[in-house]
């Protein structure tokens, strides 16, 4: 092959080697540029919350607002649970109301079951009906005494006719007259002992029904203008000055409920709260579905405060292990003053901490739970920091322009 033939050849080589080269330079340069990722929103110089959430004041400001503090620390809190309770009459401490003797019932229209009554309140008037008559023996004498009325008046007419006839005798017109006086007098007696039987006396005597104890109405078994006979059941009244609470406890924590352990019951009202002593009962409900079982408290209401029926709140004290006895055992925890927790609107908790002199910073706290009026944190604050108690409502305001 010729010298010209041999470049010949070298050049048709390149010309068919360059648009493959370039194919593999483009792809190499696609492969190492991608297409940029274009975000939806972009923060520009983002500050961290606690940077956003720093509140200072004056001195005069700091003095106005009364602001207090308290320093986070580490506390041995008892394990609690808050169950709901119910509370119920003391079972043996109710009284029931019979009926003396046969009579009508008058007054106790507005008595109810639920309704509070007072020692030697007037509950019923009991109109006494004779012993030796019924209600039938009554309407029955009423009609028989209504008949013979008819019969003496009737005769009294025809000794008339016969007196104006002059085929009578006067005396046999006045006997008539006298016969018919006294059908009118047993049909007025015979009447006033149907109006006895309805309780209609005209002023007769009746007999008082009152509560023997202060106490409420548990049940009623009568309404005004019956009929009772002696021994009739008419109310059931249940004292308390000593109420049950019921405590539905899962059966998981009785036996870390400890032997003789004290509950605090708090009515969901927000009033005060009492201690409740537990009860020498049997279990006398559960519920399968739920795992629980019914254990029972006494608690003194000598002032009535709680009633039957009642909803309330239940703190119960829990041992550390389960099978305990004794004092319940506690655990280390951090613990702020429950004035010192402020909620924002969409229900975050957070705290205000003294940073600086004048200076107050508000960080988000997670809430375990609350013993008293102590609120055990998990996480947010360290043993130590000082946290606003008074005024930190109102840096809570001031921060966000609710004050001046």
């Amino acid at each position: 092959m010729t010298k010209e033939n041999n470049m010949h050849h070298h050049n048709k080589l390149l010309t068919r080697l360059f648009p493959l080269v370039g194919l593999l330079s483009l792809a190499a340069c696609g492969k190492d540029e991608k297409p940029k990722a274009i975000s939806p929103a972009e923060v520009e110089n983002p500050v961290k919350e606690s940077e956003l959430t720093t509140v200072t004041i004056t001195a005069d400001a700091e003095k106005r607002l009364g602001i207090k503090t308290v320093v986070v620390k580490t506390d041995n809190v008892q394990a609690t649970r808050e169950v709901g309770g119910e509370i119920q009459a003391v079972p043996g401490q109710a009284v029931t109301i019979v009926a003396p003797v046969q009579g009508t019932l008058r007054g106790g229209a507005g008595l109810t079951a639920g309704q509070r009554v007072r020692e030697g309140q007037t509950l019923y008037s009991l109109v006494p009906l004779p012993a030796e008559r019924d209600l039938l023996t009554l309407n029955q004498g009423t009609a028989q005494a209504r008949t013979q009325l008819q019969v003496a008046q009737a005769r009294l007419g025809r000794a008339e006719e016969l007196l104006a006839d002059r085929a009578g005798s006067v005396r046999a017109r006045d006997d008539a007259r006298a016969d018919v006086a006294l059908a009118q007098r047993a049909l007025a007696d015979a009447r006033a002992r149907q109006g006895a039987a309805n309780g209609n006396t005209g002023g007769g005597q009746a007999l008082p029904i009152k509560a023997p104890l202060s106490g409420v109405v548990q049940r009623v078994t009568v309404t005004s203008g019956s009929v009772v006979t002696a021994n009739t059941v008419l109310v059931e009244l249940a004292a308390l000055n000593k109420v049950w609470v019921r405590v539905p406890l899962f059966v998981g924590d009785l036996r870390r409920l400890g032997q003789g352990q004290a509950v605090t019951v708090r009515p969901l009202d927000g009033g005060a709260s009492r201690q409740g002593r537990p009860v020498e009962a049997p279990l006398l409900g559960a519920t399968a579905g739920t795992g629980t079982a019914d254990v029972f408290f006494e608690i003194d209401n000598a002032d009535e405060a709680f009633r039957p029926g009642e909803r309330v709140a239940v703190d119960v004290t829990l041992t550390g292990a389960a099978g305990g006895t004794g004092n319940a055992a506690g655990t280390a925890a951090l613990t702020i003053p429950a004035a010192a927790l402020l909620y924002d609107a969409t229900g975050g908790q957070w705290v205000y901490v003294r940073t600086a002199p004048r200076q107050y910073t508000r960080q988000r706290v997670e809430v375990q739970r609350a013993v008293g009026d102590q609120i055990v944190i998990s996480r947010g604050v360290k043993a130590g920091a000082e946290v606003v108690t008074d005024g930190a409502a109102e840096l809570f305001g001031t921060e966000f322009g609710g004050s001046h």
